[in-house]
Formats: C-alpha cells, structure tokens, sequence
C-alpha cells in the first residue's frame, strides 16, 4: 500500500501508478481549445434576421459544449481513480502510513452471557470467530493483544497472530465479575506505550450496556487516538427474570427487632414470566415463597418478614425457580446484626442542676429491654481526648456553642456515614450555630420565638412522617383511620430556615409549618436537628407517651447504616472492606480458604483490598477471630440484560464503528472488519459516478436543444 497523503481525511490507493492516467483529462480540454479558434468572416448579402437568433441560441450552444466537457473530464478521472482503487483508511490512522504495520488490540467478552445460544451457535464461539476474521484481514508485519473481560486476565502482549490464537483457545466463559474498566486501561496502555502508529481496538461483546458508561466517563478522551470498532454477536432474544436489589425496609436492623426484606424482581424479556416462583432463603431455611407473573420490562416487588435472633452476619439468598437463564437465577445478600450502637452524649458542663434533661432517663430505661444502644456521657471540655471514631452517633445538646475545632472532624464523622443529633442551649451563640449548620448545608437559624419557661404554648406539633423509620411500626390503625397522636405544646424554640436541598426533610413539624425535628444527609451518614431542647422549659413534649420510643429511635436511627446493615459486593471490581479489626490477625476467606491479605490504617478503622478475579457469586468472610463479618458476591445486573441497543454512542467518539456482525453474512462481516480495521474500498462508488456521469452526457447531448447557425 501506498499513502498518497498522510492525514486520514485523504485517500490512500492501492494502484497509485494508474493515478498517471489523470493525465488523459488533458484530451478533451485540447480538443475544446482546439474548436474555440476564431472563425474566417464571411459576408453575406443580409443577415439581420440572424441577429435575434444569435441573442437566444449561442448562449446555448456555449453552454451544452462546457456541460459536455466538464461531464467527460469528470468520467476520465473516475475512470482513473477506479484503476488506482482508493480506499479511506481507518480514523486510527491520523499522522500514520499505511505502509506501515498496525497492532490491533482485542477486548474480548467472556461474561456468562456470552453463554447463550444464537442461531449461529453460542455466542462466545460466535465472538472467536470475528477474532479469526480479524486475524485474517490483518498483513503479515502486524502485531496483536488480546485480553478478556472476566475472571483472571490473559498476559496481555503484543504478539503475533499465531500466538493469540492459542491465547484465544485458553479464553472460556465464566461467572466471575466483569473487569471491564480494568482490562480496557491495561490494552490502552499497552498501546499508548506501542512504537506502532497504526493503532487499533475491537471490542468483542453481545450488547453489554456497561460499556457505554465505561467509555464516556472513563476513556472517551484516551480512545481518540485509536481506533475503536465494537462487534456485537448475534442478538438472542432471552426469557429472562432476575433480582434486581434486595434492601431492608428500615436501616434500624437488631437482634429482636422485626426486619422486612424487599426483593425487586425484573422481567427483562419480552412475554409473560409465568410460571416461576421466587423463594427467600435465610441461614439454610425458606422464609416464604411467591408466585411471578410480571409483565414484559415490569419490576416487581415482594416483601419478606424476617426476626433475627442473634448478632452478627446474618446470610440468605433470593432465588428464583422456572427460568430459563439459570446463572443468575439466584441472588444473595448479607446483614450484618450489631452488637450494640455506640453512642457518645456530650454535654455542656455548666449545664443548669434544675435544667433536667430526659436523654439518660431514656436511655437507661432501654437497658431493662432490648436495648440496642450503648452510650458514654462526656461533658464538653472532654471531648478533645476522645477518639469519635470509635461510636456510632454523636448526641450534642444543650451546648451554647459548637468549638470550632470540631467542625471539621464533625463532618468527616458524618461523611462516613455515621450519625449526629443536635440540641439547642437556650443561651445559644446562634452565629455559631449557624456556622455548625453551614458545614452540612442544614440551613440556619433566623431567631427565637416564645419565651423560655413561661409555659405559654406559641406552637404545636401537626405533622409527623409516619413511615420515617423514626416512627415506623409505632402506631397501629387501620388504613382508612386517621393518625391520631397526642399533640405537644412548645413555649421557646430556634426556628430553622431551610435550603431547597433534597436530602433534607422534616420528620416532625408545627402547626405553622417550622421544623421541630429535621434530618439532613450528609455524605454517607445523616444529621437530625431538634429545634426545641430536650427538658420541659421547651414544651411538654418530654412528658408526652410518643416522646421516649420516639427519641430512643432517633438516637437507634442516628447510629444505624444507611443500608441496615446490608453488604453487598458486586464482582468486576477490587473487593474492599471497612471497618473495626485487628489488623494483624485478619484474614479472608473465601470457599472455605484462607487469603492473607495486609489491612491498611485507614483513620480509625482498617480496610481491606484484594482483586478477586477468581470469586463466583456467594460470600466472603472478613474475620479477626473476635469480629467476624460477611459480604454477599453478585454479578453486576447487566449481565441480566440482554436488550441494550447500542452500547456507545457514535456522536461520543467520531472515530467508533459499531459493528452488528449478528445480521450479516461471513463475507458483509469480513468486509466490515476489513473497512473498520484496515480501511474500507471506495473505488466502486467511483465506478458509480463515472456510468452516471456518462448516462448523463447521452441524455444531454440528445436531449439539451440548441439549434445551430449555418
């Protein structure tokens, strides 16, 4: 091959010696110049009435003989481009030679979907076939790396095409978790790193709708020095029902406490899925079982009520019976039940004797019950020497300032997830209040209404979330009777302004539409702000029956994890775990196997990494002989779909080819690897114009009337 001119935009031919025969365009020209010499004048006895006809047909004439010229200089350069067959070569080709030898990278698909059966056989023998295609259409100079996509990596190399073919032999469909953004940065850096020019990647799959979330947000600027061809395997239409999210009702999971369990089911085929069952499984015994039938693209849910009896891990699986694509026909979950939440009440030492304070009558009256809380009681000048990070709630109340040395450690604690609930003083600094506020854009406070002690009620409460987790299962009516709950009276309260933000809301309200009790979301953890204290010099809510279990779940809400307790890993990423441990003596264990791993100092908990190519759906154990916690392993749910319809947009890189090889015979798809790979021919498009371009100068040299002058 010869390049004619470097930059893409150009033709590249393959007989450029015949491009000579441009040269024949010159004939034509010389016969026109040839017939535009100047007549001999010749006088005749009168030729007036001439003179009108010269106005209207020599224009004519001029024009038929430039159009008939022009059509056959164009039908000669056809011709000539025909016999130089030009081709456009790929958009990877930019400041390159097409002499020059290209390395094709090839990111091969073998998730478990890649399992199924297509009318041309599996779809991962489908997948090695366009491998061979491409193997075939390459020159013998060029050079090869091939990597899957799941479980443990292929040693990327480049390599000749022999050699990846035996590579490609070794590959096999697999269950473990989908390394899609991995394996893609290691062939990308292999070829970034290439002496090559001419650089090319195919990527192999059936539709993964993954992968268009992959390239735009993580490769879309690196892939725009290659080029990038997506072949898609044929597209199978699967019956196919799976869990989509199993997740607790409530976040304020504990031994004793009833829990639901909601398990989302998705029809992701295109007929009724009947005939199908699914099944809750906790600790080796069946909690409950549902018949399907979920329409077309409908996701269901289901509830099921479980009673854990114990700390610790708690593991089950939701499973589901009668459906044709087995290998995530079963999706399992972990909850970890806690001990205890540990709470940290920190008070303002100067705090008034008569002021009384419910917050330990509360608390100590759970410890004769289930009480899931234990709390340490600091006063403010304390606090510096205590290290947060070991409890899961912090109680601030009655302080007349928050110290600013705190701010920031405060909101990293709530940034982690854990909890943080807020008292007023009735001495308020409300400038620093505000400023504590601003750190979890909560809002602030605008003033103080009412008089403190006076016993004059200015407000009452009116609406109260009744399925916040904070009342949850506290009042019992049926679903057409009205919630009625004894109302309190507030005498002073700190009225909060909110901000629009959409991760706060108010749990309880007045009757004027003021918060008394806000929740903010702060990161992976939440911040509940009380606009009254917590003695009866406020309201006579301390005295009110809702106030004790209302309170005592404020402070159970405050410590429990936004996900209750649920760990869930999905494969195709590094496992990672945080948490309390001790980090000499934890370990892995996976299968029944231990895996020694090194836990790192992250703030005042470990953390945990370990790639897990090799892990299938299931558990992992994360112990240290005193603690032990459990992960539940799942497939990502796009290995459940199998309808995406194009997995990257075209406008996302001009130089992406996407590739339906499903559709196409064995030779439309060698062409197309052929165009999108190596270049794609063009000279029959020339070979079209120039049969026009001759059709249309019969038809104007017959049909364009000009009537000559003799």
């Amino acid at each position: 091959m010869y390049c004619f001119g470097y930059p893409a935009t150009r033709l590249v031919f393959l007989n450029p010696i015949f491009l000579f025969a441009l040269v024949a365009i010159g004939l034509p020209l010389v016969i026109h110049l040839l017939n535009l010499r100047k007549p001999k004048r010749v006088q005749f006895s009168t030729l007036a009435f001439f003179k009108e006809l010269q106005k209207t047909t020599i224009r004519k004439i001029k024009i038929k003989r430039l159009l008939l010229l022009l059509l056959r200089l164009l039908a000669i350069a056809c011709l000539a481009m025909v016999l130089a067959r030009p081709f456009l070569p790929p958009a990877l080709s930019i400041g390159a030679s097409s002499n020059q030898p290209t390395v094709h990278a090839i990111l091969f698909d073998n998730s478990i979907s890649m399992n199924r059966i297509g009318s041309k056989g599996p779809l991962s023998d489908q997948a090695k076939e366009l491998v061979k295609e491409i193997l075939l259409a390459s020159n013998e100079k060029d050079r090869f790396i091939i990597q899957n996509t799941n479980g443990e990596p292929v040693n990327a190399s480049i390599s000749g095409a022999n050699l990846i073919e035996r590579k490609l032999n070794e590959i096999k469909v697999t269950q473990t978790g989908a390394f899609l953004s991995e394996r893609l940065n290691n062939l990308l850096s292999i070829l970034e790193e290439s002496p090559f020019q001419n650089k090319n990647l195919y990527i192999i799959s059936d539709n993964n709708p993954e992968l268009n979330y992959v390239i735009t947000n993580n490769f879309q600027d690196r892939l725009k020095n290659v080029g990038v061809t997506i072949l898609n395997v044929e597209k199978v239409k699967t019956q196919n029902t799976f869990v989509s999210e199993i997740s607790p009702s409530s976040s304020m999971v504990g031994k004793g406490i009833p829990c639901t369990l909601e398990v989302a089911v998705k029809n992701e085929g295109e007929v009724l899925a009947a005939n199908q069952f699914l099944t809750l499984i906790v600790e080796g015994g069946t909690v409950g079982q549902y018949p399907l039938e979920i329409e077309p693209g409908v996701t269901q849910s289901f509830s099921f009520e479980i009673n854990p009896d114990r700390e610790g891990p708690i593991t089950g699986s939701a499973i589901i019976e009668g459906d044709g694509f087995q290998y995530d026909n079963e999706y399992f979950f972990s909850i970890q039940i806690p001990e205890k939440r540990n709470v940290l009440w920190v008070v303002n030492e100067s705090l008034n004797p008569v002021d009384v304070s419910y917050t330990s009558v509360i608390l100590d009256a759970q410890q004769e019950g289930n009480n899931q809380i234990n709390y340490s009681k600091v006063n403010m000048s304390e606090i510096s020497a205590i290290n947060i990070e070991n409890y899961d709630a912090l109680i601030l109340e009655g302080l007349d300032e928050v110290p600013e040395f705190l701010f920031s450690e405060l909101q990293e604690f709530v940034q982690d997830g854990k909890g943080l609930v807020f008292f007023p003083s009735e001495t308020a600094d409300i400038q620093n209040y505000n400023a504590f506020l601003n750190l979890f854009n909560a809002g602030n406070f605008v003033g103080v209404l009412g008089e403190f002690s006076s016993f004059n009620s200015i407000a009452k409460g009116s609406l109260l979330l009744e399925d916040h987790p904070v009342f949850e299962g506290l009042f019992e009516r049926g679903s057409d009777e009205e919630l009625n709950f004894t109302v309190p009276e507030v005498y002073y309260y700190l009225k909060l302004r909110t901000n629009n933000s959409g991760l706060g809301l108010n749990i309880l309200e007045l009757n004027n539409g003021d918060p008394l009790l806000r929740e903010k979301k702060f990161g992976e953890g939440r911040v509940l702000i009380f606009t009254i204290g917590n003695d009866p010099s406020w309201s006579n809510f301390p005295v009110k029956a809702l106030y004790a279990p209302m309170y005592y779940r404020t402070m159970l809400y405050a410590a429990s994890l936004e996900e209750g307790g649920l760990n869930n890993q999905m494969l195709g990423s590094a496992f990672e775990w945080k948490g309390n441990a001790d980090p000499s003596k934890t370990e892995l264990i996976y299968n029944n196997e231990s895996i020694q791993v090194t836990p790192q100092n992250a703030g005042g908990s470990i953390l945990v990494n370990y790639n897990g190519y090799d892990w299938e759906p299931g558990w992992v154990t994360i112990t240290d002989g005193n603690n032990t916690y459990k992960m539940s392993l799942n497939l990502s749910r796009s290995e459940s779909i199998f309808y995406s319809e194009s997995t990257v947009d075209p406008l996302v890189l001009e130089n992406i080819n996407i590739v339906d090889s499903g559709a196409l015979t064995s030779e439309q798809i060698t062409n197309e690897i052929r165009s999108s790979g190596f270049g794609k021919e063009v000279w029959h498009w020339f070979m079209l114009a120039g049969f026009l371009l001759l059709v249309t100068e019969s038809l104007v040299s017959i049909f364009y009337k000009a009537e000559t002058v003799t």
